[in-house]
């Protein structure tokens, strides 16, 4: 829609929508982009829940956060709210035909073949895999020196999702890990989600060089994928399952739509756990507390609750999405009192949810010890995201965190490199520490008495 259809129908919907800010859309689009967390925050303190922002040239985005509402947007018909327009934003790197994109049945039936790949039995299988890697790679890891951990975990989180996609076997992982690692720093550019910026000085030439990535990446890929059709089935990887399936009407799905299928499950599950884990060393690093309450429960070997507790409030803390996908409004609805209409945007802030003091007690401290007795509520505590389009591979990411906090608490001390915490960065659509997460890793003497394994 041209930006000036855009203005007329701003206007016109600060008298239907709920409240928004005083602000021109320029100052309002910047807010969100370089403070998101504090204006937020500012947003509900003044207007409640539900609220609205007017990004540039775009629909008008309502923010919700009580979760009674959220839970009616994540469980609307598909036909009355379209999520797979908020995913749009990704299409360059996941490709048109990518299951994330598309909408009510076709998504559905798409999701549910690549679902068995990230069940439980499926995630135990990978246990061993992801732990041995893990083990390797975290002791190569530089010690007592500061070190950017994020670069290093989203190396180690492709090496891992690569395997799930492709087996151990497949010759070309090295090659791909290569590939898609340099194709996906474009992430931390604003080219990705602002079109505008691609033609630009500076941002242009990003641009071309993800495109180039991009073009080798899919050339080797597709090879691996034609190569796969015509050799004997590897049941248990994700191509397997993929190649696997057929259409309604019995026919294989294309090449570019396995490789647009693959591209999401390795975005998803390569960029999101590595920067939650970003997020939980830089948390580590600045609680002390937490972190030998961690190391005693580790060397003492009679159980991992508080590690799980940790994980949990690492991800309620610091989400890496702070919003569940965009629903762009298909047809009228009316939620929580307000009737919305095309081509309005709803969006479930999970950072809002998570940083609500009637929800969460003092929701702005780090501390594992709310979730020891009580397991997370679904209604409170998203970071999955919800309804249709729920992480499908949160198992699997959670295998990962454990893994990785446990293989480095066991043989590392935690150290932060400055008095404070750094703040959020946007990376795409996720939220990264804004220096990559620098910490300092030393390696810890063995306590007496605890047991070695």
């Amino acid at each position: 829609m041209p930006p000036t259809t855009y203005h007329s129908l701003s206007i016109r919907f600060k008298k239907e929508l709920p409240p928004t800010p005083p602000l021109p859309a320029v100052f309002q689009t910047l807010a969100c982009r370089w403070l998101p967390f504090t204006y937020f925050e500012w947003c509900r303190a003044r207007y409640g829940s539900p609220f609205t922002i007017y990004p540039i040239d775009k629909a008008p985005v309502v923010f919700l956060s009580d979760p009674q509402h959220i839970r009616e947007v994540l469980t609307a018909p598909a036909t009355a709210l379209h999520p797979g327009v908020g995913g749009a934003a990704i299409t360059s790197i996941v490709g048109p035909d990518s299951f994330m994109l598309l909408e009510e049945d076709e998504h559905l039936r798409r999701r549910k073949t690549i679902a068995p790949a990230f069940n439980h039995k499926a995630t135990r299988a990978h246990a061993e895999m992801v732990t041995k890697l893990v083990d390797r790679e975290v002791a190569s890891w530089p010690l007592d020196t500061p070190i950017r951990i994020h670069p290093y975990l989203r190396d180690l989180t492709l090496k891992i999702i690569l395997r799930v996609v492709f087996s151990e076997r497949e010759p070309a992982l090295p090659a791909l890990h290569t590939r898609v690692f340099d194709m996906l720093s474009v992430t931390k550019s604003f080219a990705v989600t602002e079109p505008r910026l691609r033609s630009l000085p500076g941002w242009h030439r990003t641009w071309q060089r993800f495109v180039r990535a991009r073009d080798e990446m899919d050339q080797l890929m597709l090879g691996v994928i034609r190569r796969r059709r015509h050799a004997p089935r590897q049941p248990g990887d994700v191509l397997d399952i993929l190649l696997s399936a057929r259409h309604p009407d019995g026919s294989p799905a294309s090449d570019r739509t396995v490789r647009d299928d693959i591209m999401s499950t390795i975005l998803a599950g390569h960029e999101t756990t590595a920067a939650t884990l970003a997020w939980a060393f830089q948390l580590l690093a600045h609680n002390p507390n937490v972190r030998e309450r961690l190391i005693d429960e580790l060397d003492s070997t009679t159980g991992e609750t508080y590690l799980t507790a940790t994980v949990y409030e690492v991800l309620r803390h610091r989400p890496v999405f702070l919003f569940a996908i965009p629903r762009a409004v298909a047809r009228p609805i009316e939620i929580g009192g307000w009737t919305y209409t095309p081509p309005t945007q709803l969006l479930a802030c999970i950072y809002l949810v998570q940083h609500d003091p009637a929800l969460h007690q003092d929701p702005h401290t780090f501390r594992p010890e709310r979730f020891l007795q009580t397991p997370p509520s679904p209604h409170t505590w998203l970071p999955w995201g919800g309804g249709r389009k729920r992480c499908p591979g949160h198992r699997l990411a959670t295998l990962e965190m454990q893994t990785i906090i446990r293989a480095t608490l066991t043989q590392r001390t935690v150290l932060p490199v400055s008095t404070r915490k750094e703040r959020a960065r946007w990376r795409s659509v996720i939220v990264t520490p804004h220096a990559e997460s620098r910490i300092i890793l030393r390696a810890r003497r063995q306590r007496s008495g605890a047991f070695k394994g």
